[in-house]
């Protein structure tokens, strides 16, 4: 069942605003696959400082026109720190005619104002920045911000990177504006509108059946072309190995027509699903909108994510490889221009009503340099049991912003790094304390701690879980920073719902015995079992009993519940294949014992 979208709300109505500014490629006559939209910043006149600039949510300020690399008078032939020519970055006077075209720049070390007030007095009629990193980001400026009167946005390296040969070949165009009213009919959704899993990577330990793992399923959908549209539908297709293992449409939705800038969005539920078992591998959700009427632009209208059920165990917000590592485009550290900081924290957070059948071993994260080295900066890793008592982001007595979190660490441990050929590279740190005894529906913190300002940490920038929170109520990834002589200030909503610590947590089984006077009585026997395996049982014990007998991949192959009734278990292991097994017995105490056995005929 869907949660109330009732506190974050706000989040859909913020993510539908930016996305309204879009920058979408035209044309592309010798690379047609560059056709569609394209993330993208706009820096608006309202927050970013640029107070003249055109109101791109105003659809009578868009643009469109041919993309030109801006070309200045710097010495031909030097490259910057980042490989970009510095002749294309407009922070000097720019010598090629840009009328009538938007203008092309690379981010590099001059204010953002400057590369658009020169690109403006070169003709240009807007300006796309090309980050130096991955992702986009917030543009700033000094003495030309108020000057400048044609719209800015930034994209990110790997987006540059793919259009600069082509922008170079010329012929290549770009739309900057909103897509309010600039078709007659239009329906969309995007990445930021669809409910995702909870965790990219889910352990399989923790994933046995449907009511262990079920998952919500929906999109917000809105009509942002001229016309009102009736009928719409929208379906959810979910895809493993190959095969649908699930499909679902909605019924016939009507959308009315924009009001300015006010469209027409609403959730549509696609239902539930969950599995059993489930099967470790990759799954694959495609989210598609089916309008009555011929779509101008069907651009925006399928959305994929991923989620995986991991075997070796492993969990993860962020996307992750074959090897399960975490994927990192991109990195996240804290400017000092106006605050100084002694350090900060990327978390991501982890609860499950089964977290004991698990231990937390160590954590897998990537840095980079913030400059050119990171050569013996110190990283190190945490973990914390979250004790604030609430409910989820809905209850009153969630923390609020830049507050002290309730916090217990459990784990840590540190890392130095020698040089720069690991820059980027993954590295798993176990924890000091390892394995880390995990607690039934306890939230934990696993978290990257960094006290260095020359180091990135690794973040995934390729997904969104903006829905996906408004329908959970539970937030993903956390961010802490200290102030210099300050103290800890922690944001639950992090860098954004967009930007994802790329955070993998190395989980094992847990094969802990509670500790008892009679240890060696209380071994299962015979052991290797061939047929009925006999558990005895701590005399003290009294109620009912869950039995449950997992592989060392962490499947449940044989669950049985009974009654205790001061005689020992015994349990038939005959339809069980040969191999090492462990086997846990949940008392109704709360209490659990756990042993490895062996099956062997």
């Amino acid at each position: 069942m869907k949660k109330k979208y009732i506190l974050l709300l706000s989040l859909i109505v913020t993510t539908f605003v930016n996305a309204q500014v879009i920058v979408q490629i035209t044309q592309s006559p010798n690379d047609p696959s560059l056709l569609g939209v394209i993330d993208s910043r706009w820096a608006d006149p309202v927050s970013s400082g640029y107070s003249n600039t055109p109101d791109m949510t105003n659809a009578a300020n868009a643009i469109e026109a041919e993309l030109v690399f801006a070309e200045d008078a710097t010495t031909l032939g030097v490259i910057d720190a980042n490989g970009n020519p510095t002749w294309q970055d407009a922070c000097e006077p720019i010598t090629n005619d840009l009328t009538g075209k938007i203008a092309v720049v690379y981010r590099s070390f001059c204010w953002h104002d400057v590369k658009a007030y020169y690109a403006q007095q070169a003709g240009a009629i807007g300006v796309i920045i090309i980050n130096r990193d991955p992702g986009t980001f917030g543009m700033g400026g000094t003495t030309y911000a108020s000057n400048i009167t044609i719209p800015v946005v930034a994209i990110g390296s790997e987006e540059g990177d793919l259009l600069k040969n082509q922008i170079a070949a010329g012929g290549m165009s770009a739309f900057i504006g909103t897509k309010i009213g600039l078709h007659p009919n239009d329906m969309g959704t995007s990445k930021a509108d669809i409910v995702m899993a909870e965790s990219s990577s889910n352990p399989i330990a923790l994933s046995q059946d449907s009511v262990e793992l079920n998952l919500d399923l929906g999109l917000w959908a809105y009509n942002q072309g001229v016309n009102a549209q009736s009928g719409v539908t929208a379906s959810v297709d979910i895809n493993f190995g190959g095969t649908s293992i699930y499909n679902y449409t909605s019924g016939p939705i009507d959308f009315v027509a924009p009001s300015g800038i006010v469209v027409d969005t609403q959730y549509i539920d696609l239902g539930n699903f969950g599995r059993t078992p489930w099967v470790s591998g990759i799954y694959t959700i495609t989210y598609s909108i089916y309008p009555n009427t011929s779509d101008d632009d069907s651009t925006d209208n399928v959305v994929e994510s991923q989620f995986k059920i991991t075997a070796d165990n492993s969990y993860s917000k962020s996307r992750t490889d074959g090897s399960n590592n975490p994927i990192a485009p991109t990195g996240q550290y804290l400017w000092e221009g106006t605050t100084s900081y002694d350090n900060f924290e990327s978390c991501i957070t982890y609860k499950n009503t089964n977290a004991s059948r698990l231990v937390a071993n160590g954590l897998t994260f990537s840095c980079s340099p913030v400059g050119q080295t990171m050569a013996f900066q110190s990283i190190g890793i945490r973990a914390y049991e979250w004790n604030d008592v609430f409910t989820d982001a809905n209850d009153p007595a969630f923390p609020a912003p830049q507050s002290v979190w309730n916090l217990n660490q459990v784990g840590s441990a540190s890392y130095l790094y020698f040089d720069e050929s690991e820059n980027g590279v993954n590295l798993y740190l176990p924890f000091d304390e390892a394995p880390i005894a995990l607690t039934d529906n306890q939230r934990y913190l696993f978290c990257v701690y960094n006290e260095s300002d020359s180091l990135k940490v690794g973040y995934d920038n390729k997904i969104d879980y903006s829905s996906t929170v408004n329908n959970y109520l539970e937030y993903p990834s956390p961010v802490k920073d200290k102030p210099a002589g300050g103290t800890d200030r922690w944001y639950a909503a992090g860098f954004g719902f967009d930007l994802t610590p790329a955070i993998s947590v190395n989980f094992g089984l847990s094969t802990n015995v509670v500790e008892n006077t009679n240890k060696e009585q209380m071994k299962p026997y015979p052991n290797p079992a061939a047929n009925l395996l006999t558990i005895p049982i701590r005399k003290s014990i009294k109620g009912n009993v869950k039995i449950e007998m997992f592989d060392l991949l962490g499947k449940l192959v044989l669950t049985e519940s009974s009654i205790l009734n001061g005689n020992p278990l015994k349990i038939n292991v005959a339809p069980i294949m040969n191999g090492s097994y462990v086997i846990r017995t949940i008392f109704s105490d709360g209490t659990i014992d756990s042993y490895k056995i062996v099956v062997n005929r």
